[in-house]
């Protein structure tokens, strides 16, 4: 990892310059390219995934969810990390993972779910960590750090939900592939470029080495 930490920096300089400027639909059409790579790796059907980019601050993080059900168990995730989820299976939960590209706080607490009107906060009893430590805390750049959420009991997850962190950055979950709203490719091509760069950085080197 050290020789590819002066290239990490770099990187996290580029989202710092493109993420903020980077408006919305065409951010989450990198959210949905990073789903679809994280899916093709893994085996795991693109709607039992979500992925969400957060930067306020001093805080730039990469979120990716899985929803964990019997499919995601006969996926080419690791051994270890399907043993790690598998008492989970049938209990509405998400495999979630952070990947800051620099030094930055991250609350699971923060973490928080919308369906239809309602709005439905984490209690601290519903996150198990799955590697090292998952809380609250500083997190080191350019390392993977994984959780299981389970879902509030009321959310229908056979309809769609919102997944939003720190009240400002949200994505929508649909196990049955109903879509959000399209993404529309209207953003600055530079801007679209270098986020694209960090995002197949942080998939190759930190994501996708840690799920298979």
């Amino acid at each position: 990892m050290r020789r590819i930490a002066p290239l990490a920096v770099v990187l996290s300089l580029v989202l710092s310059l493109g993420l903020v400027s980077f408006n919305g639909s065409a951010q989450n059409a990198l959210e949905q390219l990073a789903k679809q790579q994280i899916s093709q790796k893994t085996g795991i059907n693109p709607n039992l995934i979500a992925t969400l980019f957060v930067t306020k601050d001093q805080d730039q993080f990469v979120l990716a969810f899985v929803y964990i059900n019997q499919a995601v168990m006969q996926s080419n995730l690791k051994p270890e990390l399907k043993t790690a989820i598998a008492p989970f299976v049938g209990q509405k939960a998400l495999l979630a993972l952070v990947v800051p590209t620099r030094r930055s706080f991250f609350s699971p607490l923060k973490l928080s779910f919308q369906q239809g009107a309602l709005s439905y906060l984490i209690a601290a009893d519903s996150v198990h960590p799955v590697a090292d430590k998952f809380e609250a805390g500083f997190f080191e750049a350019n390392t993977v750090r994984a959780g299981v959420i389970l879902l509030p009991s009321a959310i229908d997850i056979s309809q769609p939900w919102q997944i939003t962190y720190d009240g400002s950055f949200s994505t929508t979950f649909s196990l049955s592939g109903a879509p959000a709203q399209p993404p529309q490719n209207n953003s600055p091509l530079p801007a679209r470029g270098f986020l694209f760069l960090l995002l197949q950085f942080i998939l190759l080197f930190f994501l996708l080495p840690f799920l298979v």
